[in-house]
């Protein structure tokens, strides 16, 4: 009776010493996967010359990018995922720069703009996106 008792005894001081779990708060994607949602520090600063950085890196991305007409929009707090045979984890968070780009032809008439989504590290340009959505990509701002 008194080993019962010991083991009991000791068995309820093991299980009393483990702290519990801390609750995590998550964004949802709507997948049942769930990215950890991180403060507005996490995504680093605010890009604050993107303007002029676009326009630099787009010369020498673009046939005739120097010459372009642009349209900006605001910086955006945005992640990239890796895909899901990757594993799914983030590769990227930073801030989005959503862009048009409108380049001359060879006679000088403007083309049709095409969009494109710029993605910033603090105000480096880590990678840019033609068009105006991503599988991967999620906008944190609205």
């Amino acid at each position: 009776m008194k080993n019962i008792l010991g083991i009991v005894a000791v068995v309820g001081l093991m299980s009393g010493c483990v702290p519990a779990p801390k609750p995590q708060t998550t964004i949802g994607l709507g997948t049942g996967i769930g990215i950890p949602q991180a403060s507005a520090s996490a995504y680093g600063l605010k890009p604050h010359r993107y303007e002029m950085a676009i326009k630099n890196y787009f010369s020498t991305k673009l046939t005739r990018g120097e010459a372009g007409q642009y349209k900006f929009g605001e910086p955006k707090r945005a992640y990239k995922q890796k895909g899901f045979a990757y594993g799914g984890e983030l590769a990227w968070k930073g801030w989005l720069v959503e862009t048009s780009v409108a380049t001359p032809s060879r006679t000088g008439r403007y083309l049709t703009p095409k969009p494109y989504m710029v993605l910033f590290k603090g105000e480096q340009i880590v990678e840019h996106i033609l068009g105006n959505s991503h599988k991967l990509l999620t906008k944190v701002d609205k």
